[in-house]
C-alpha cells in the first residue's frame, strides 16, 4: 500500500468516525403513561393518620415518588438570584424576628409571650406575621432577604414546631450571605456559644435545606423533577374574623416555582366524573384554562367534615413543568366509606393523549 492510499484510507477513516460521532443518538426517555394506582406512604410509624410524619412528593411524567420526614429540615435556602430562606410549614415552623444583632445577648427573656405556633382553638389573623406567605410569595417571607451587610441581619427566635412527634427545642439563629450562598449561625436559646452551617446555593434545585440536628439534608428533588407533593402544612382559613394560619391535614401543594399549572373539574357526580375521567384527551384540553399557584389542589380534593373522604365528583388536569398534561384522580384517603388507609390516600393518573 502506497503513501496516498494510506492517507486516502486514514482521511475516510476519520471521516467516517466523525460522522458516526455527530449522529449518535440522543435517548429521550419518553414520560409515564400513568398508573391506575399510587399510594402515597405518609406515615413514618405508629402516629395517626391525620397527622402523617412524612411528605409524599409524586413527579407524574417520571412515575417516582419521594418520600420526606416532615421533621427532617427546618430551613430552606433559595438557590435563585434572591437569597430568601424559608420556613418549615409543614412542621408549622415559625419565627421572631427580633431588633438585635448579637446571638449571644438573645436569653430566654427574649421568648416571653411568644408562642409563634398555630392555635387550631382560637388562631388571630396577628399569628400570621410569624409564618412565611401561606401562598408561598417569597417577597414575603417571615424572615427578611438576607443582606449582604452583615450589620443589617437580625437575630430570629425559631419555634420548630413538630412533625408527627414532641415538639422541638427552639432555636435562636441568625443567617448573613457567604459569598454566593448563606452563613447560618444558630444555638439553643440559653446557649452563649453558635455553631456555624455553611450552605451553597445549586441552580439544579430550588431550595437547599438544612436541619439543626444533621446540618444539610435532601428535601424536594430536582425542580424539574416533581410535580405534587401530598403533605400535612399549615394553611389558612377564615372562621369569620379575617384569615388566620390553620394547620391542615392531608393538603396537596404544586411546584409552582417551575410553573406547574392545574385546573380541577367538577361534574354531578362520581359516576359522571369516571366517565368523563376515562374520555379525557388532547381535544379537550381546550376546554380548560390551566391557572398556577402553590395550592391550585390543596384540600379541595377530599372532605372530612362532612366524612367524605376521597371527592368522587372530580379530578385535576395538570401540565408539568415538561409541558407534558396528566389527568389526576383520588381514589381513597382513609375518612368515611372511601375504603382507604388515613395517611395512606391513594391517587391515578394518566398522561392525556
Amino acid at each position: 500500500m502506497n503513501r496516498n492510499t494510506t492517507i486516502i484510507l486514514l482521511c475516510l477513516l476519520t471521516s467516517f468516525t466523525a460522522c458516526k460521532k455527530d449522529k449518535d443518538p440522543i435517548f429521550i426517555i419518553a414520560p409515564s403513561e400513568g398508573v391506575e394506582k399510587v399510594t402515597f406512604n405518609g406515615l413514618a410509624g405508629t402516629e395517626t393518620g391525620s397527622t402523617a410524619a412524612n411528605s409524599v412528593y409524586l413527579d407524574l411524567s417520571g412515575e417516582k415518588s419521594t418520600v420526606v420526614l416532615r421533621s427532617g429540615w427546618d430551613l430552606g435556602f433559595y438557590s435563585g438570584t434572591d437569597f430568601k430562606v424559608i420556613l418549615n410549614n409543614t412542621t408549622s415552623g415559625a419565627v421572631k424576628v427580633l431588633s438585635k444583632t448579637d446571638l449571644s445577648s438573645v436569653t430566654a427573656e427574649d421568648t416571653i409571650g411568644l408562642t409563634l405556633a398555630v392555635s387550631q382553638m382560637n388562631p388571630q389573623p396577628s399569628d400570621l406575621e410569624y409564618f412565611d406567605d401561606l401562598d408561598g410569595d417569597l417577597k414575603k417571607t417571615a424572615i427578611p432577604a438576607i443582606s449582604a451587610i452583615d450589620a443589617n441581619n437580625p437575630v430570629i427566635i425559631l419555634n420548630r414546631g413538630v412533625g408527627g412527634t414532641a415538639p422541638r427545642p427552639w432555636i435562636k439563629l441568625r443567617i448573613i450571605r457567604n459569598g454566593n450562598g448563606y452563613r447560618v449561625q444558630y444555638a439553643n436559646i440559653l446557649e452563649t456559644n453558635y455553631k456555624s452551617i455553611e450552605v451553597s446555593k445549586n441552580p439544579d434545585y430550588h431550595f437547599q435545606f438544612i436541619s439543626f440536628e444533621n446540618g444539610i439534608v435532601q428535601v424536594e428533588p430536582d425542580k424539574s423533577q416533581w410535580d405534587l407533593v401530598w403533605t400535612y402544612s399549615v394553611f389558612k382559613a377564615n372562621f369569620g374574623w379575617g384569615v388566620v394560619p390553620y394547620n391542615f391535614s392531608d393538603i396537596i401543594g404544586v411546584n409552582y416555582l417551575s410553573g406547574v399549572k392545574v385546573k380541577e373539574a367538577v361534574y354531578a357526580d362520581g359516576a359522571t366524573a369516571n366517565a368523563a375521567y376515562s374520555s379525557f384527551n388532547k381535544d379537550s384540553l381546550t376546554n380548560y384554562t390551566l391557572v398556577e399557584g402553590r395550592w391550585t389542589i390543596g384540600s379541595s380534593w377530599r372532605s372530612t367534615m362532612p366524612a367524605i373522604g376521597a371527592k368522587p365528583d372530580r379530578f385535576y388536569i395538570i401540565k408539568d413543568p415538561n409541558d407534558n398534561y396528566y389527568k389526576f384522580k383520588a381514589l381513597s384517603m382513609g375518612v368515611g366509606t372511601d375504603g382507604g388507609t388515613r395517611g395512606k390516600p391513594e391517587f391515578k393518573y394518566a398522561l392525556i393523549k
